[in-house]
């Protein structure tokens, strides 16, 4: 059903803006200087999590240039490229089996460049061992148990367990699917760093600071987890979400501690030589990173503080290769509002909802701006520059349908109703966010 309202919704929006097609976007500049085609569906994922990709020519040469040395290792190409993106933190994923993503704060953080081509090392295992393809498998299940559990109650078993359900399904990724997934190709870096010549060290630290951010991660999490047994006064009852992520474990994190210790004793295998090899020298130095990284002081609680960490940021001048990124304008732009400066939160909302690698946050901000606007024919080319932009989001679908229903845009209505309706079984969060936003219509507001 989901995958026909798409279809439909797609023919639709190729109907209605002169069947635009993807060649305005696929020469965006965050696409160019790679030696190999970008996948522009990655890049709008990375567009979703309010991410964009960092056009630093030198940085891609150098993360293209561990690449190959890592291909030539293996014997066979991974027909990928090596994007860097604007996050701040240590983290690396792989979109598809065409994108490796490797955060800006990684790269600042990295003691060496074998920490690096460790990381990428790990994300190969995940490409050369079609996880991305498992992946896709497994979320499949995970839908087969949520609609099992709709179609076993006749609607009502879903409507009282379905978060239950939803905590079931996640632990078993959580701990039978992914944790394997991540040791396999932990001993899969392990093989290749020894093959191409870089020091297994780079692999522990890396899974040190991994493991250090995954047990932060996890701790947060189980603070807020729900219990099994909710005791009211004399009366307990039992919480059906609670009992199941005790059960499954469905609130670990996958960076388990073990990890470590496996490649530990994997590395045994090498012969003592390899085992000994030591890290190179530090990375190179890249403004693009340094600027990205000295993003974060601008996480602050504190308003004095963020005020004079955006008086120290905006002392340092944007690397060209910042020039224009809407990563950069949307964080200052938050900051500024934040700190209470709203003529430069302005000022960087504008420029961001001006670029061409507009994000997630960038169509949130501009989808209130038209609806102030009153303006049907720009409330309409915002959600459809969205959906060329991004694709489909479920995060900003409620928003879009309360737009299309207010400005009295019927085709965009239908469609959104139907991608909400769409998710009555395997998202009902968006789906009770669509039905919230369906109310503030009658108002003339939203709460935004």
């Amino acid at each position: 059903m989901k995958r026909l309202l798409c279809v439909l919704s797609i023919a639709a929006s190729l109907l209605m803006t002169g069947c635009a097609s993807d060649a305005k976007y696929s020469a965006m500049k965050e696409t160019e200087g790679y030696d190999r085609r970008v996948n522009i569906n990655d890049i709008r994922q990375l567009h979703q999590m309010d991410r964009t990709a960092v056009q630093d020519v030198e940085l891609i040469r150098y993360m293209q240039r561990i690449r190959t040395r890592l291909e030539k290792a293996q014997g066979a190409t991974c027909d990928c490229v090596v994007v860097v993106d604007s996050f701040g933190g240590y983290e690396a994923y792989s979109l598809s089996s065409n994108s490796i993503v490797v955060s800006a704060g990684l790269i600042a953080q990295a003691g060496s460049e074998d920490e690096i081509a460790a990381v990428i090392a790990h994300e190969l295992g995940h490409v050369y061992q079609h996880d991305n393809i498992k992946g896709w498998m497994q979320e499949a299940a995970v839908d087969l148990i949520k609609v099992g559990g709709w179609a076993a109650g006749a609607g009502g078993y879903t409507m009282l367990l379905g978060d239950s359900v939803e905590a079931a399904s996640k632990g078993l990724i959580y701990r039978r699917w992914n944790s394997e997934q991540e040791i396999a190709a932990d001993l899969f870096a392990t093989d290749l760093l020894v093959k191409s010549e870089y020091s297994l060290d780079g692999l522990k630290m890396a899974l040190r600071r991994v493991a250090d951010y995954g047990s932060q991660a996890e701790q947060r999490r189980m603070q807020n987890a729900e219990g099994c047994m909710i005791r009211n006064g004399q009366k307990v009852a039992v919480n059906f979400t609670g009992c199941t992520q005790q059960l499954t474990g469905s609130e670990k994190s996958v960076y388990q501690a073990d990890r470590l210790q496996t490649v530990k004793e994997s590395a045994f295998k090498a012969s003592p030589e390899q085992r000994r090899r030591r890290p190179g020298a530090a990375p190179p130095r890249f403004n693009s990173v340094d600027y990205l990284f000295g993003l974060n002081t601008l996480v602050s609680d504190d308003k004095a503080a963020l005020k004079r960490a955006l008086q120290k940021v905006e002392r340092r001048t944007v690397p060209p290769s910042l020039a224009g990124n809407t990563a950069v304008t949307n964080r200052l732009a938050m900051a500024h509002f934040l700190a209470g400066n709203s003529e430069k939160a302005g000022r960087y909302l504008r420029a961001s909802l001006e670029s061409s690698d507009r994000t997630a946050w960038t169509f949130n901000q501009l989808y209130k701006v038209v609806d102030r606007s009153g303006d049907r024919k720009a409330v309409q080319k915002a959600i459809l520059d969205a959906h060329n932009e991004l694709g489909y989001m479920a995060t900003l679908l409620p928003i879009e349908y309360y737009l299309s229903k207010r400005h009295g845009l019927t085709v965009l209505e239908a469609l959104s109703f139907g991608r909400c309706a769409s998710n009555l079984i395997d998202d009902k969060d968006t789906y009770q966010r669509c039905t919230e936003f369906e109310k503030y219509v009658a108002s003339g507001k939203a709460d935004w």
